[in-house]
Order: C-alpha cells, then structure tokens, then sequence
C-alpha cells in the first residue's frame, strides 16, 4: 500500500462524517422551511381549515400526556402490527411454495397479477358485510395490502437469484430447506426491504382508514371524530402522528437493512 493509499483511507472516514452533518443540517432547515411555510398557510387559510403548526404541537403533547394520543396509536400501531404479520408470512411463504412447483406458478401468476388491480378500499364495504365491524375487516384489509408488494419483490428476488449458486450448493450436499434459507433468502434480501418500505406505511394508511369507517379506537377514529367536530386541530394532530410513525418505522428498517446487508459492497457504497 502507498502513502497516497494510507492517506485516501484516513481522510474517507471525515469525509463520511461531513456528508452526514452536511445531510442532517440539510434535513433540519427543510423542517424549518416546511413548518414556515405552514404557520404561513394557517394564517392565511385560517383556523377553520389549516390548524396552526404551534396549536397542533400543544394538542399532541396534552392529548399525549392525558393518556388519549397513546391509547389511539396503541390500537393503530396494534392491528398494523397483527395485520401487517399476516400478509408478510404470506406474501413470503408463498412465493418459496411456487418456486418448487413451476407449472402451478405459471398458471395462476397471470390471476395473481391481475388480483393486484383490485381497488382494495373499495372492499371494505364487503369486508364489514362477510366479518362484521370488529377488527376483522381491517385486518384483512392490512393484510392484503401488504401481501402485494412483499409477494411481488419476494417472488422477482428469487427468480433473480443465480441458478449458479443454487446448483453449487446441491452439489454440496445442502438440502432444499438449506438453500432456502442461506441461498435464496440471503440473496433476495434487497428486494424484501425493498418491499418492506412500502408495505408499512401501507399497512399503517390501511389501518387509519379503516378506522375511520369501522371502530371506536385508533389514529383513525381519532381523525374522524375531530372532523365531524369541526376540530381543525386535532385533524391535523392525527396527521402529525401517523406521519411520525411511518418516519420513525422507516429509520428502523434503514438501520437494519444496513446491518444485515452490510456485506454487500453494492448496497453500502451506493450513494444516491
């Protein structure tokens, strides 16, 4: 190694640092900007349609503190959680059962596909009349918009994985269960982060608007009672709060999907 190579390898860690000060201040003068820009259009629009950004901040912290914020994003982020695990086991599980059985995936992967244009809001209604206004309906309603994009990225990583390695393996004596689980999986992990980051938004949207229609709890009815009573406000807190949830869920899922693809040089030296 030269000293011109010893030199590049001290100096890239402070420049990493840099661009993450530089990132960090960039991301806290937008917020700035952003809230400027709504304290502006609260003054202009009014109360009765923009809340004030300073009233919303108080309300959070007042419903917070009674207890009220937190019971309604325990039972959101609840039936998120519940729903979201289903449709994820088998947008997962799924595409593994179809890879061993190719004649049968390319017979309903046409129908599976199509399924996908189905207005699935449009299914509440459905929903509520076949399993009742209890969790049900929304849970279903999670679960197969979560199904969607996990079972479409899950079933593209696997047919991306190299034939190489799985035939390498086999060679080596592993079982099907073995190449399932080290090669596949391990290679189409990209592709399921990927997904996740769609789908858990999606999941927590879902829930909200099926509370909004079915349910006496969560971020949803939250929302909805606060319209019905002319409460610009509290509309505006919910919205803070489920916009929250899906930040703080999505650094989560950035922090993992780094650790665990961290030996991926593509992935970790790519900058966007």
């Amino acid at each position: 190694m030269t000293s011109q190579d010893t030199a590049l390898d001290l100096a890239q860690p402070s420049q990493v640092k840099w661009r993450q000060y530089v990132v960090t201040a960039g991301r806290i003068v937008l917020a700035i900007l952003l809230v400027a820009a709504w304290k502006i259009g609260a003054d202009r629009a009014g109360p009765i349609y923009v809340a004030d950004p300073f009233l919303v901040a108080n309300r959070i912290v007042t419903d917070t503190m009674s207890g009220e914020l937190v019971h309604h994003v325990y039972v959101t982020l609840r039936l998120s959680v519940i729903g979201f695990a289903i449709g994820c086991f088998f947008g997962v599980v799924l595409p593994f059962l179809l890879r061993r059985l190719p004649r049968l995936t390319d017979a309903i992967e046409p129908y599976i596909m199509a399924s996908v244009g189905i207005p699935k809001y449009a299914l509440i209604p459905l929903f509520i009349l076949w399993f009742g206004i209890d969790d049900a309906p929304k849970l279903w309603l999670v679960g197969l918009l979560v199904f969607y994009p996990i079972f479409i990225a899950v079933f593209a990583g696997i047919r991306n994985v190299d034939r190489r390695l799985i035939n390498m393996a086999r060679v080596m004596g592993a079982s099907e269960a073995m190449i399932s689980r080290e090669v596949i999986w391990n290679s189409l992990q990209s592709f399921f982060f990927a997904a996740l980051k769609i789908a858990l938004p999606r999941a927590i949207s879902a829930t909200i608007i099926g509370e909004f229609l079915v349910g006496n709890a969560g971020l949803g009815f939250f929302i909805e009672y606060s319209r019905q009573n002319f409460d610009t406000t509290g509309v505006f807190a919910g919205i803070v709060i489920a916009t929250a949830l899906v930040l703080v869920i999505n650094s989560v899922l950035v922090r993992i999907d780094r650790r665990l693809n961290a030996w991926r040089p593509t992935d970790r030296d790519m900058e966007l």
